[in-house]
């Protein structure tokens, strides 16, 4: 089948089948593959026995490859190679995303200032208030950098803590030799405290030290929480570095331990990526955060504040010094600018606006060398 654009001038352009071509069943709308002129997949849309409209798709989540052309030909729509789809590179997170944890952020706030919570309130509606710049010397690139309260309440920060755990993560999951993911819960609970998280805590270590547990080297493990509306669900993410360990058996054991409290436990090998996920979340999602009452989200700002809800067992007990060493040389690093310096200068918000005011132009250009046969003269 062969089409032709039409000549009249439309905002939509439209496109005609051609005398030669075959009537089309205007009962049905069929969607034909066109040539990719822009974002997207464009394609032509058959609206009657004529008419065809050339109508662009939204954004595709996945591109084809350079050798995945589609022609339109009399039979039809045919690829010259096999199918392959290649996603698009992921990209940083959207402004609606800030809006969004901003919102939940205040709410927050909102609901632990009813709570009589003022002062983690206070620092949470002071979070990503204002701005540090900072300006490369030497090619004056700006960058901008709010201000950050780092509380694992705070819905704002919640993604730069869960990317700093997962650096860390990284690191001990590298000290791993054997990885198997364990995840142990307990029964839901009506209430939430501070004695709850530290005997689950507790729990965990006395399983550890039992005879069934013998072949297991060492490890981390993560503490998180959630309230879907059927209680509090505390559970334990771990990383255990042993050959093999029986889930059927673990189920006993932790519920022995945990006197009859244990609920679901998993035991498998860990996919590469899976567990750095789990472990680098962070303790509650801040959309779930801002649905609690004032009183939920108040008893579990003190069931976890100043809480060791990561911790390392065994074997890489003993590597936290290098670990200490590792973060060390991290935080000595200067950052490096995209043009290789790492001289640069911080303004505050007002220095930055003085800054521009004045202006300082461009960078000053280095003088050329001498010549060889240049003689100073001092008259």
């Amino acid at each position: 089948m062969k089409y032709k654009r039409c000549t009249t001038d439309h905002s939509v352009p439209h496109m005609e089948a051609a005398s030669s071509a075959p009537t089309l069943c205007s009962s049905e709308a069929r969607i034909i593959s066109g040539p990719d002129e822009g974002p997207g997949i464009h394609r032509f849309m058959e609206l009657g026995g004529k008419s065809l409209i050339w109508q662009p798709d939204a954004a595709s989540p996945f591109h084809l490859a350079a050798e995945e052309s589609v022609k339109l030909e009399g039979r039809g729509t045919t690829s010259q190679n096999s199918r392959e789809w290649h996603p698009r590179r992921r990209k940083a997170p959207h402004p609606e995303f800030w809006r969004t944890q901003s919102v939940h952020k205040h709410i927050v706030a909102a609901k632990l200032r009813q709570a009589g919570l003022e002062d983690t309130a206070s620092k949470l509606d002071n979070c990503h208030t204002y701005y540090t710049v900072c300006q490369c010397t030497q090619c004056r690139k700006v960058r901008k950098f709010p201000n950050r309260c780092d509380l694992f309440c705070c819905p704002e920060c919640q993604s730069s803590l869960a990317a700093d755990r997962r650096k860390q993560v990284d690191w001990w999951v590298a000290e791993v030799r054997q990885p198997k993911h364990v995840v142990l819960t307990l029964k839901n609970t009506a209430t939430l405290s501070r004695s709850d998280v530290v005997r689950l805590r507790s729990d965990f270590g006395r399983l550890r030290r039992r005879k069934f547990c013998r072949n297991w080297n060492g490890g981390f493990y993560s503490i998180e929480v959630t309230n879907e509306g059927r209680g509090w669900h505390l559970h334990l993410h771990a990383l255990v570095d042993s050959p093999w360990i029986d889930q059927l058996e673990l189920a006993k054991q932790w519920a022995s331990v945990t006197r009859g409290r244990g609920r679901i436990v998993k035991a498998h090998a860990a996919r590469p990526g899976s567990f750095v996920s789990e472990t680098a979340k962070y303790v509650v999602k801040g959309n779930m955060l801002a649905a609690w009452s004032p009183a939920q989200i108040k008893m579990f700002v003190q069931a976890f504040q100043n809480l060791r809800i990561f911790g390392v067992f065994g074997s890489l007990y003993g590597k936290r010094t290098e670990f200490a060493e590792w973060i060390a040389e991290l935080k000595s690093v200067r950052p490096r600018c995209s043009c290789g310096s790492c001289e640069v200068k911080y303004y505050s918000e007002v220095e930055w606006l003085i800054h521009e005011e004045v202006g300082t132009g461009p960078a000053p250009a280095r003088p050329p060398p001498p010549p060889p046969d240049h003689q100073m003269s001092w008259d």
